[in-house]
């Protein structure tokens, strides 16, 4: 491009200024969509990639009749590093289930994750201590903190090697802090506030392949074979398992199935584990999605808005071509313009992205940066910026290159508008295809979305409170006077105490039998008045009672359980499990405690559990109005009430935790939100310069119809006419396309709504209101001009 060429561009530009601005801005909102995608899934897909091992590791899951589990016996990595040359190393995590306060002279702090480790996981997962080098260290576990826990335990001491914490209490087990483990250099899936390493962390616990409390993570050698060591794996597992003492272990191999053992690669843990949901890695794909159909929408309409803009260059085109400019040069020169209009419009993107990336953070509960921008992503920019340019400029480059010299000069360039005009419109109808893609996208996963914040649950979080108790209230009786206690504050109806809160962590699968039948079942243990707490309705039967002497030695089980049993006549029948008999007094309604994406899993609630379940957990429902007077009272009563535990007056809101599930359903829907509205409106201005364009080549058809006296509304109804065509055909094609994505989103869930027809009635009706403001008002401005302007010569 010579100085006369970019002298006539940027005039060109100014002539039709707000036309350009309104390109360049659709096309900068498009690129700063695709940059936050872009940052969003760099973070998302980057966990643990800095480990030199992460090809190599993985994490050794059972197969259950319930769904997959990564729990194995902590005797399992003994068997597998003996048995399995291709193992290189194998090491074990068990995770506290509760929080633990600690106590230093900075005051009381709570620690959300306390992990046991063996010291090989260390090397597996590429754990390095600040300062020193990790080794064994006889019976005495190495206890190390995170950087973040130790800045908030030890404020101010950059130093803590040695220091001592007391846990649980003011008074109680104090130990010696080893040090600080150092920051990794990435995202990671394994985090801790707290991490013990020890010799062996089975040591002093059960050692029956019945106790799966353990995760197990394998490094392999290099080049094994990783579906063989799967197999080898399962093989030793179940040869354990029956030659175990534990009946419990025998009946999970029953239950199993052919295969009890998957591997899970590490690089599969953060966005697509095998055992847990898939939710995080739907959003990636669907926001790659939707980055890519941005980017196509607004190449598109910046495609339609430059050939808006081609008759108006027709004669540059033709007094080129006569003084001998070749084709391949012009078609140069018009690409070039639209590479620097893009470059112009990455700048805005950048500027758009450094403003809005706090609210994208907080959107997606993120911690995005501008230095993610690294290497990669610049790659990605520039490869998007160049296929941008090719994909918006290529065909009206090549299509104004081609005007011939002899039309525009004696200017019969309206000729060639037919052919342009449709150009426009199939374009115009992909851009409102998507649109409506979109728009009836938001409205099923909004039904959705809603759905499940409404719908019955089978149970009410509303008005509950649940407490972190460090003291274990496994016996009945010894929780009735904490009960008592507690209900004489006014407002309480109910109060008891769990192993397990609907919302929290998902209780253990413990294996049972009733009549030679064997099946897996959720076990949660319970106290008195458990169902009455949270409403949990009762099918048959009756709950627990101390009007039963015998009810703490019996069992609950939901609908779902029976079901699996195939129990016709539940009550009265005995079940066996955890070493124990039981008979079952009471079947409920199944309950949905752990969200809407899995079916309900059958389910046994037990007041005297032998499967080692402890009721940390006490909850309390309470009548509305009440709740701040009750949880004051407990605050500066508690150390009386709570003898075990009088130290800690931690509490939560059920129904807060419960809200947790819905969360990234949430994000996803506000996420599509602003890509509907930036789809609607980059659809708006493809439709706008469509219109603007269609009208001033019709202007002398409007002047010779108003001669003829043709009204304003006869005029406006042949004018629109062809726009509502095109929105008519773009809901046609998007209608099937959008059930068959929102219906394959909704086969994710378990429980879901059924599409109805509101969705696409919507979807019409957004898409005709955006033919009315964007073209209608146009056209009626046109009518209202004097005739005899257009028509002198």
């Amino acid at each position: 491009m010579n100085r006369i060429d970019f002298k006539i561009a940027f005039r060109t530009f100014l002539k039709g200024k707000w036309y350009n601005i309104l390109n360049i801005t659709g096309l900068a909102l498009g690129l700063a969509a695709f940059i936050f995608v872009t940052l969003y899934v760099d973070n998302e897909t980057s966990y643990d990639k800095w480990n030199k091992n992460y090809n190599r590791i993985f994490l050794v899951e059972r197969e259950m009749p319930n769904g997959p589990s990564p729990y194995t016996p902590g005797l399992l990595a003994a068997a597998i590093k003996s048995q399995c040359p291709e193992v290189e190393e194998t090491g074990r995590t068990n995770t506290a289930l509760f929080q633990i306060p600690f106590y230093t002279s900075s005051g009381r702090f709570l620690i959300k994750k306390w992990v046991g480790a063996d010291y090989s996981i260390a090397k597996i997962l590429g754990i390095k201590p600040k300062g020193f080098k990790l080794s064994p260290n006889g019976t005495t576990p190495t206890t190390l903190l995170s950087k973040a826990t130790s800045a908030v335990l030890f404020p101010g001491d950059r130093d803590v090697i040695n220091k001592t914490v007391n846990m649980i209490s003011r008074s109680g087990m104090p130990f010696t802090v080893a040090g600080v483990v150092e920051d990794v250099p990435g995202n990671t899936n394994f985090k801790f506030d707290c991490i013990g390493f020890s010799e062996d962390i089975t040591s002093g616990k059960d050692q029956s392949y019945a106790t799966q409390i353990y995760q197990t993570y394998l490094l392999v050698k290099p080049g094994a074979d990783i579906s063989q060591l799967s197999q080898k794996i399962d093989k030793i597992y179940k040869k354990e398992a029956l030659a175990d003492t534990s009946r419990v272990a025998r009946e999970a191999i029953s239950l199993a199935g052919s295969s009890a053992i998957y591997l899970d690669p590490l690089k599969n843990l953060h966005l697509k584990p095998h055992y847990g949901s898939h939710v995080s890695n739907q959003i990636v794909q669907g926001l790659i999605v939707l980055a890519i159909i941005i980017l196509m929408v607004t190449g598109i309409n910046f495609t339609n808005l430059y050939i808006s803009q081609a008759n108006k260059r027709s004669k540059e085109v033709g007094i080129k071509k006569v003084n001998g400019i070749v084709k391949s040069k012009i078609a140069f020169q018009f690409m070039l313009e639209i590479f620097l209009q893009c470059c112009v419009a990455l700048l805005i993107a950048l500027v758009i992205v450094v403003i809005g990336l706090p609210y994208f953070n907080q959107l997606l509960k993120v911690n995005l940066l501008i230095s993610g921008i690294n290497l990669t992503v610049i790659a990605q920019l520039f490869v998007t910026l160049v296929m941008l340019t090719l994909l918006a400029g290529i065909y009206p480059a090549l299509v104004m290159a081609s005007f011939k010299p002899t039309d525009v000069l004696r200017g019969d360039m309206l000729s060639n508008g037919g052919k342009l005009s449709r150009v426009r419109n199939v374009i115009t109808v992909l851009q409102f295809t998507f649109a409506i893609v979109f728009v009836v996208t938001l409205i099923v996963i909004n039904q959705q979305v809603t759905y499940m914040k409404t719908e019955d649950a089978g149970f009410t979080a509303k008005q509950v409170v649940y407490i972190d108790n460090l003291g274990l209230y496994n016996s009945p009786g010894k929780f009735e006077p904490v009960r008592n206690r507690i209900k004489a504050i006014p407002g309480v109806k109910n109060v008891t105490v769990v192993s397990n809160v609907p919302g929290g962590i998902v209780p253990v699968s413990n294996d049972y039998t009733v009549q030679n039948k064997a099946v897996s079942m959720n076990t949660i243990s319970v106290d008195y008045e458990y169902f009455e707490t949270l409403n949990i309705k009762l099918s048959e039967g009756h709950t627990f009672s101390p009007l039963y002497a015998t009810d703490s030695t019996n069992a609950v089980i939901n609908e779902a359980a029976a079901k699996r049993l195939d129990l016709k006549k539940p009550i009265g029948a005995t079940i066996n499990g955890c070493g124990s008999v039981y008979n079952i007094i009471g079947v409920t309604k199944d309950v949905k405690a752990y969200g809407y994406e899995e079916n309900i899993q059958p389910t046994i609630y037990l007041m005297n559990n032998h499967c080692g379940l402890s009721k940390t957990q006490i909850m309390i429902s309470a009548e509305d109005k009440a709740i701040p007077g009750m949880l004051s009272a407990l605050n500066s009563q508690w150390s009386d009430i709570n003898k075990l535990d009088g130290d800690n007056f931690n509490y939560h809101f059920l129904d807060e935790l419960y809200g947790q599930l819905f969360v990234k359903q949430e994000q996803l829907q506000s996420v599509l939100m602003i890509f509907s509205i930036l789809a609607i409106f980059i659809a708006s201005l493809g439709f706008f310069a469509s219109a603007a364009n269609a009208i001033r080549l019709r202007m002398k058809e409007i002047a010779i119809r108003k001669v003829f006296g043709a009204g304003g509304e006869q005029i406006m109804l042949i004018l629109s006419k062809p726009f509502f065509y095109i929105v008519l055909i773009a809901n046609a094609i998007a209608w099937p396309v959008s059930f068959l994505i929102t219906d394959k989103w909704l086969q994710t869930f378990a429980y879901r709504i059924h599409i109805s027809i509101t969705p696409f009635a919507v979807a019409l009706i957004v898409s005709v209101a955006i033919v009315v403001l964007t073209v209608c008002l146009q056209i009626m401005r046109a009518v209202r001009f004097n005739p005899a302007v257009k028509l002198k010569v």
